[in-house]
């Protein structure tokens, strides 16, 4: 019996997504997925399905025909459109401790973002930055665009 619950425990550590390990809590969790999006965790790629935990340093991928809408813990909605990229870089949502921080970056693509409870309590906190500049989030709720690198 021992062996058995050792040899299950070391198949489930296998199967388990490289840096997977040392990714600490989730932060957020995916919503919707339509079409191809995964998830890009310590140098592989995760399928992305309703359900899906993501975490710190994570970044979203879509297809050409994927969209993906994520919550993340404090109430913020990120949703990517086709042929998009973009990296959770750093989240701290701790009313405890009253610490608050979101910086993210969209890095082709089309995205929708609406503050959560860090948007309303710690605004200058939240960074989305792009290619060419950095919004400091100060509003409830925009929209970017970066061309992919086809040019597209």
């Amino acid at each position: 019996m021992r062996g058995l619950l050792l040899g299950l425990l070391l198949a489930l550590l296998v199967a388990t997504p490289t840096g997977a390990q040392d990714q600490g809590p989730a932060i957020g969790m995916v919503k919707v997925v339509d079409g191809e999006v995964a998830v890009e965790r310590g140098g592989a790629l995760i399928p992305a399905v309703e359900g899906l935990d993501v975490h710190r340093s994570d970044t979203l991928r879509t297809g050409t025909a994927g969209a993906v809408g994520v919550t993340l813990n404090d109430g913020t909605l990120i949703s990517l459109g086709p042929s998009s990229r973009f990296e959770l870089s750093s989240f701290e949502f701790a009313p405890q401790r009253e610490a608050f921080g979101f910086i993210g970056q969209i890095l082709e693509g089309t995205m929708v973002y609406q503050s959560g409870r860090i948007g309303k309590i710690a605004p200058e906190n939240i960074q989305i930055k792009t290619p060419l500049t950095v919004v400091a989030v100060r509003g409830t709720r925009f929209a970017v665009r970066v061309p992919t690198q086809g040019g597209n």
